[in-house]
This record gives C-alpha cells, sequence and structure tokens, in this order.
C-alpha cells in the first residue's frame, strides 16, 4: 500500500512538473530586435516627391520582431547621405542626419510633406554653403523604433533611398512662444499656480529661479494649462537631475531629484512644423552687479548668500560703492545683463526683452534705484519680492 501511494505521489509530481514545463514553453517573450524593415514605395525610383504641392509622403514598414504584438513608435530620420553618421562629443562629430518631430504609432505613416521639407531645408543648410537646389535631389530615409513610452525595444531600420525629392524654401508655421510657464509641486505653484519663466534677452531660452526639495516634480507649457511632460516627444533632457515619474494619467511628471536653490533653464527652437524644447538646469546664482560691488561680471564678491529654506531671503554681499542697483541671475552661458532684473516698488521684475540701454530709468524712474556703501538687498524669489536694508 505504501509502495502504491509513493507510485501516485511521483506520478502526480511529474504531471506537475510537466505542467509547469508547458506553461513556461507558453510564456510570450519580449524579443528587442536591433533592426526591422523598412519599405521602399513602390514607384521611388520614377516617382518625384515634390514636397511644395504635396500633403504628405506615405512610408510603410513591418514592426521589429518583439516575439509578441506591442505598441510601437517610429520616427522618421532622413540624410542627404546614404551612411547615417551618429553624432559623437569626444570626436567633435555631428549627425548628419535629422529627425523629424512627429511620431508615428502605426506601420503605414503618412509623413507631412512641409515638415519634411523643412527637415530638409535645414540638412541642406549645414551642410552647404551653396542655395537650395531647385531640381530633384536623392534623399535617405531610415525609421527609429521604441516600445511606445519604455524606452525599451529601440530598432533602426534599412536605409531607404528617394531618389527624386524636390524640396523648397519652407517656412515653419509657428512662431517662436513669447513665454514658457511650470506648475508643479515646488514652492510658489504647488500644482495651483502656474509660474512664468523669465525670457534671456534676445533669445528663445527661459530661466526661473526655484527652491527644489528633492522630490518635486512639474510639468510646463507655451501656456498656462497645457501640461507638457517628460515622455514627450518634443523635449530633450540635458541633465541627469531631471527623471520621469508616473502622473496617473497615462503621461508622466518631470522629477528633479536635487535640494536647493537651482536655476531651471528652457530653450525652445522650432523643428519642422512644432516646437522642440531642450531642458537644463544649474545651481542658483544671484550676483550684484557694477558699481554697488565694483565687478561688471558674475563674479564671487557680488554673490548672494543663498538661503537653505524655501521661505527665506537671498542677502547680497555689503555694497561696496554707490550707484544704481544692477542684479542679474546667473544662466550658465549667458552674459549678466540678458539675465538682470530690478525691483521697482518692491517687486522682482525681470529685464527679459525689455530695451535697457544706459539705465533702468529707461523704463521708469522706479526701476532705478540706487544705493550706498555699506547697504545690502534682500530678495525673495517665492514671493517675487526684494528690499534695501542698512
Amino acid at each position: 500500500m505504501k509502495n502504491l501511494y509513493k507510485l501516485f505521489t511521483l506520478t502526480m509530481g511529474l504531471l506537475a512538473l510537466s505542467a509547469c514545463e508547458a506553461d513556461r514553453d507558453s510564456n510570450p517573450v519580449l524579443n528587442e530586435p536591433d533592426t526591422f524593415v523598412l519599405n521602399v514605395p513602390a514607384f521611388a525610383s520614377n516617382n518625384v516627391y515634390d514636397l511644395k504641392n504635396s500633403e504628405s509622403l506615405e512610408l510603410t514598414c513591418t514592426q521589429p520582431d518583439y516575439g509578441i504584438p506591442m505598441a510601437t513608435t517610429y520616427s522618421v530620420q532622413i540624410s542627404l547621405e546614404e551612411n547615417f553618421v551618429d553624432a559623437h562629443a569626444e570626436t567633435n562629430t555631428e549627425a548628419n542626419y535629422t529627425t523629424l518631430g512627429t511620431t508615428h504609432s502605426s506601420a503605414k505613416m503618412e509623413v507631412k510633406a512641409l515638415e519634411f521639407a523643412l527637415a530638409l531645408g535645414d540638412l541642406w543648410s549645414a551642410s552647404s554653403d551653396e542655395e537650395f537646389p531647385t531640381t530633384p535631389i536623392p534623399v535617405y530615409v531610415r525609421l527609429k523604433a521604441e516600445l511606445t513610452d519604455s524606452g525599451r525595444g529601440i530598432a533602426f531600420s534599412n536605409v531607404i533611398e528617394l531618389p527624386k525629392v524636390l524640396g523648397y524654401k519652407a517656412v515653419p508655421p509657428l512662431e517662436l512662444p513669447s513665454s514658457i510657464f511650470i506648475n508643479g509641486s515646488m514652492a510658489g505653484s504647488n500644482w495651483s499656480n502656474w509660474v512664468p519663466l523669465a525670457a534671456v534677452n534676445g533669445m528663445s531660452k527661459f530661466f526661473g529661479l526655484f527652491y527644489l526639495g528633492g522630490t518635486d516634480m512639474f510639468k510646463f507649457g507655451t501656456k498656462e494649462g497645457e501640461y507638457i511632460g517628460f515622455n514627450d516627444p518634443r523635449l530633450t533632457i540635458a541633465s541627469d537631475a531631471f527623471t520621469g515619474s508616473d502622473d496617473g494619467f497615462g503621461g508622466q511628471n518631470i522629477s528633479v531629484n536635487v535640494t536647493g536653490w537651482y536655476t531651471v533653464i528652457m530653450s525652445v527652437s522650432i523643428k519642422g512644423t512644432d516646437y522642440a524644447f531642450t531642458l537644463d538646469i544649474a545651481p542658483g546664482e544671484v550676483c550684484l552687479i557694477g558699481n554697488a560691488i565694483g565687478d561688471w561680471t558674475f563674479g564671487d564678491k557680488g554673490k548672494f548668500q543663498a538661503p537653505t529654506t524655501a521661505d527665506a531671503d537671498f542677502v547680497s554681499p555689503v555694497c561696496t560703492g554707490g550707484g544704481e542697483l544692477r542684479m542679474s541671475v546667473k544662466v550658465p552661458g549667458e552674459d549678466w545683463w540678458r539675465t538682470e532684473f530690478a525691483i521697482p516698488n518692491g517687486k522682482i521684475v525681470f529685464r527679459e526683452n525689455k530695451s535697457v540701454i544706459d539705465s533702468w530709468s529707461e523704463i521708469g524712474p522706479e526701476y532705478a534705484i540706487n544705493v550706498k556703501a555699506g547697504q545690502k538687498i534682500n530678495l525673495n524669489f517665492v514671493q517675487k519680492t526684494g528690499s534695501v536694508t542698512q
């Protein structure tokens, strides 16, 4: 009887093991291929792609072999050369291709002719001093694929040639934005207030000084309520301080993993038919400039003492001389006058694109504040206030 029981137990164990093996064999496995097939359009060799008189170009491909059907995002890349070369900072090599801003979620995609023409014009300008040709030229195309919103499964297609592409000097349908707004968990916003960034004078770049608590997160927009997040394909992240975090609505907030006062910097350009954003960050530095400190640069002797909390003031060094008060937030690589500000009526007001040649008095008498040796300046960048103290 005992032997019969042992035999029964062994048989059931083998059956269970067999079932587990069969179940394991049936589980899908995610492949991550390096390449996939971009089809050559049927009439590519004889057809002239007249970009000015077309709405779109059709491209088709086979989905990368991920092993299972997966939501895939495709980007179109074009070059004037058959061999695509990536940028490498170490060797000072620039990429010889550009990626169109519009992405596609289907293996059959309609590429906007205007966007294609704008990208082609940029490529030509970067590679040649000659006028853009008025006759068809060959253009090389490939696709980049990745699993949607994951950063995984990146693969590149084969390169195809469109032998006869007739481009033109296309004009972007957009104007650069005049404002950028941030909404987040940091002091001064608290997800309820869209905080405008200040414009760098004469440039399509914006900046704002914020106290970040190590776990803060935000989104931004060219207008209030736009909510552009970390996974937006138009956004390039230039600092490891930023990561993406689930916002609970299918998107990602921009999380910041640093603590203290920092300057958030947003550069904007037009790429094809849409904006392209680059987000960076720098230590929050504020400086006295000019006669009040005897230095017209971002020197150490003019640097304000930054507070250790969000609700406290930046405090300047003691003024060593008298004259008109000039102050600036340091944005790396930019002249001080592009990011300077004044405190008319006790409120912080940035210069942005206002015309100030010699003195803030050119805007109004309340902007030109004279200080004396021995005085200090207090600034609160959450309340946007400032004052001169003895």
